[in-house]
């Protein structure tokens, strides 16, 4: 066990817990640290005179942070005060050599006071950096994720109204003493509007102001419960509309109307394809962006085998919000689905190489802000025992693990080389197999329009469709390409090995069984 000093210049919460975490993590080393650490903020190192200038180009507005050694004494300067605590758990992975690729408490480290800590500005490649957890309310898991997701300099939570009611008494506290922002909003209309005559299976009337007023009064009380909630993005209902309605030019008015009620919050509206409706996603005669609110993308039935610029249409709306938004100096982010486990189903791809040319392709567009969505893994009606099993946690994790680190702008082959290590001599055996499943299983999202509303787990669901023999071919094609990864059988999860064996053999045992459900149909 080590001991530490270390001294902060600033009573900010982030800093204060940055200094609990390195007391914390440096514990758990067993050479002695001959190392004394100050932490602190911009500001503070120039009123000290330690810095003469500023470093940070941008100020408070972005995260960023330097690690600067001087003889024996390391120094933590943040943009702010969550970028601090960022720079803390820079410090412990690249010195005392943690990673926390997953969820998994046992960690090998190797602490070598011979590294060099290169005393270079570590800057978010992408600015907003966020999970969008819709409506899973386990608060364990929650406050799980927000420890990890900190860890790995991800800077936004993202939960719907009625979630945020769940779980806010056990999370704001965790959420702030990292200095994270929260969004509120997601599908979240019919539940502000309970206490109205709203149809809950009917899309809101955004021409009607009768309710607007209620809305805002009640989106100013939750703003007002903590200075960590920074943005709104309240959407529409998941439902379609028709073709011939002006929809998304009203809905843009209200959420503009939020933002002249709250100045100091951030509003976006968003552009998404809901009930597969191009009238919610595209801007057309009828619709001209925002000047004063921004704009979420969410295009929902992406080919994750294919670049997001092969989705032809889709890409071709993309650009035109990115016109629009720059044209007004907004910010436009993209909403993925790299962990939605309705939309990837149990067939769940690892999408490593796909987040990294999505996060490039993005960023040359001009985009600096991206979020990723987490949807639990629901077990159908008739599930098996291995379903109950399934650890769609840690699967999930797996995407989530390359998005935090490369949105944050970490090399590719970095983070490759710390994802796979974790499997010790495992390593070259799951980086093989994980390669081979996304180059099968990313195809299966091809198949989400086509079946709308189903996917192609749900065979129960589907009649007479005039694909039937062309899913067949490519399940049996995918069956067949998977079982040459057969592994080792696994009775317990214990580690991430085990885990990936457990996952294998699960997507194994699916493929058969959907294929002998649709040969069935």
């Amino acid at each position: 066990m080590s001991t530490i000093n270390c001294t902060i210049l600033t009573d900010e919460t982030p800093v204060k817990f940055a200094k609990e975490e390195l007391h914390k993590y440096a514990e758990e080393v067993k050479q002695p640290i001959h190392y004394s650490f100050v932490l602190g903020v911009e500001k503070d190192f120039l009123q000290i005179g330690f810095i003469d200038q500023p470093l940070f180009q941008d100020g408070a507005s972005i995260d960023a942070f330097q690690l600067i050694q001087k003889e024996s004494v390391i120094y933590i300067v943040g943009a702010n005060p969550r970028s601090v605590l960022f720079g803390v758990y820079h410090l412990c992975k690249n010195l005392f050599g943690y990673k926390w690729v997953s969820f998994f408490p046992n960690e090998k480290i190797t602490f070598d006071d011979q590294r060099i800590l290169v005393p270079a500005i570590s800057k978010g490649k992408m600015k907003r950096r966020g999970l969008v957890v819709e409506n899973y309310d386990e608060p364990d898991f929650l406050v799980q994720l927000i420890d990890w997701a900190a860890k790995h300099y991800l800077n936004e939570l993202f939960f719907t109204f009625m979630l945020w009611d769940k779980v806010k008494h056990i999370v704001v506290k965790e959420i702030e003493k990292r200095g994270l922002s929260i969004t509120l909003g997601g599908h979240s209309m019919h539940y502000l509007l309970k206490e109205t005559s709203v149809i809950e299976k009917q899309q809101i009337n955004f021409a009607d102001d009768s309710w607007k007023d209620l809305i805002i009064k009640k989106i100013k009380d939750y703003c007002a419960e903590t200075s960590s909630i920074e943005r709104v993005s309240l959407w529409p209902a998941d439902i379609g509309v028709e073709d011939d309605q002006p929809f998304l030019a009203h809905y843009i008015a209200f959420t503009e109307q939020i933002q002249s009620e709250l100045p100091k919050i951030h509003v976006e509206h968003i552009a998404y394809n809901a009930g597969l409706s191009w009238k919610m996603l595209e801007l057309t005669d009828d619709v001209e962006n925002s000047k004063s609110v921004n704009t979420l993308f969410a295009y929902w039935g992406r080919n994750y085998q294919q670049s997001f610029r092969n989705e032809e249409r889709a890409m071709d709306v993309l650009q035109k919000w990115c016109d629009a938004t720059k044209a007004w100096n907004k910010e436009l982010a993209v909403f993925e689905y790299y962990s939605d486990h309705f939309m990837l189903g149990d067939l769940f791809p690892p999408l490593f190489k796909r987040i990294h040319e999505d996060i490039e392709s993005f960023y040359q567009l001009g985009i600096e802000n991206i979020v990723n969505l987490i949807v639990p893994y629901l077990p159908k009606e008739h599930a098996t025992e291995l379903d109950f099993l399934y650890p769609w946690k840690s699967t999930q994790l797996m995407n989530g693990y390359y998005f935090a680190r490369l949105s944050w702008g970490d090399v590719f082959e970095d983070v490759e080389t710390d994802f796979f290590s974790v499997f010790d001599e495992h390593e070259a055996e799951v980086k093989h197999a994980l390669g081979k499943i996304e180059s099968i299983l990313s195809e299966v999202s091809k198949w989400n329009v086509p079946l709308f509303p189903n996917r192609i787990m749900d065979p129960e669901k589907v009649v007479g469709h005039k694909d039937l023999q062309l899913v067949c071919n490519d399940l049996l094609k995918w069956k067949k390409d998977l079982e040459q990864l057969k592994g080792n059988a696994v009775q317990e999860i214990v580690d991430p090995y085990s885990m990936i064996c457990f996952y294998i053999q699960y997507l194994n045992e699916k493929l058969a069984e959907y294929l002998s459900e649709w040969n069935d149909k």
